[in-house]
């Protein structure tokens, strides 16, 4: 299965891909000419009371900036600020973020994203391969091939990997124990791996009798010897997905970028959002909004026709999502996978 295993290696790598957005839509917005995000008034070309070497130096919000005959800034315009629920700067709580969103004890992490990022492209053309065949002769040659549907990976449970799941929606299916080190993977999600990946011509049983030896056997296959720590857990993801995308951006915080945050709320939960944009495109943080344990909600992109989402959910309340450990005589062991393949050839 080695598209398998190059596909799953490269789950917390495409995650980098929001470094290289992030980069391209920074970029866009060191043109001067460039509208920034929040701007209240684009067309103005020039702001007041500004120190020009930058408000950084002097406050976090507005009403700290003093202008340029040292007026102390307004504690009434301070307090309306604090009213509203401004979101902080993102530098001032993005360490708590990362930290925190990593040392939970359990979550649910949805990510959607585009299949060629897999080398998976071909798995899902292959299943619309017979209609469009049908549909080819009477299409128009002329007519764009609609973007296809991004597939879906879900990584959660236990966060160190105690008891937590690593699916990819209708193909493979991980059960992680012993921090991430013991591996299972379910006899269906290996039947389908194995129908869906491997190439026409390989050697190998077939499919249905293969399928039908294994379940005859158990419903797990131990895999540890061959996936043992390889499978992220939840916590190795939130830790990639840092790591990463700063990384492919060249940044050492999403700080330095200088996103300005809006407090809104979303599906009943207050949250800040962090919005980089660029016309249509965009990269979006949005963060769950508590000052002392800042968690993240979501991450999302639209960048250069690829689009991107990774929502983060029922923090703490994600503990039962993995099926507990499988017991002995329900798994098959790795020399017994072995000896069932080769009795089938």
């Amino acid at each position: 299965m080695t598209r398998t295993t190059a596909a799953k290696a490269r789950l917390w790598r495409s995650t980098g891909i929001f470094g290289v957005a992030v980069l391209a839509l920074t970029a866009c917005g060191d043109d001067p000419e460039q509208t920034t995000v929040g701007d209240e008034n684009p067309d103005d070309t020039a702001q007041e009371n500004v120190d020009p070497d930058g408000a950084e130096d002097q406050g976090d919000t507005p009403g700290e900036i003093a202008d340029e005959d040292d007026e102390e800034p307004d504690p009434d315009e301070a307090d309306d600020d604090a009213a509203a629920g401004d979101a902080p700067e993102l530098a001032d709580i993005e360490e708590e973020l990362w930290e925190n969103s990593a040392s939970q004890d359990s979550v649910t992490i949805t990510a959607d994203v585009p299949a060629e990022l897999f080398g998976l492209e071909d798995l899902e053309n292959a299943e619309e391969e017979d209609l469009t065949a049908e549909e080819t002769e009477e299409s128009d040659p002329e007519a764009e091939q609609p973007v296809g549907e991004p597939i879906q990976i879900t990584v959660g449970g236990d966060m160190a990997g105690d008891g937590s799941v690593w699916e990819l929606e209708g193909l493979s299916e991980y059960l992680l124990y012993d921090n991430g080190e013991t591996v299972y993977q379910s006899v269906a999600s290996f039947i389908a791996e194995y129908r869906a990946l491997q190439p026409d011509d390989a050697a190998g049983p077939d499919a249905d009798e293969l399928e039908t030896a294994l379940q005859d056997e158990g419903t797990w296959i131990d895999m540890t010897l061959t996936r043992g720590g390889e499978i992220e857990t939840p916590q190795q993801f939130v830790e990639d997905l840092r790591s990463e995308m700063l990384g492919t951006a060249g940044l050492n915080s999403l700080g330095e970028l200088g996103i300005q945050g809006e407090a809104e709320n979303r599906d009943g939960q207050e949250v800040w959002v962090y919005l980089q944009q660029d016309g249509e495109e965009f990269v979006e943080f949005v963060i769950l909004a508590d000052a002392d344990q800042p968690l993240l909600h979501s991450i999302s992109m639209d960048v250069d026709e690829v689009q991107m989402e990774i929502s983060f959910t029922d923090w703490n309340e994600s503990e039962d999502l993995a099926e507990e450990e499988p017991e002995e005589d329900e798994t098959i062991t790795d020399e017994e996978l072995n000896s069932i393949g080769e009795s089938l050839m």
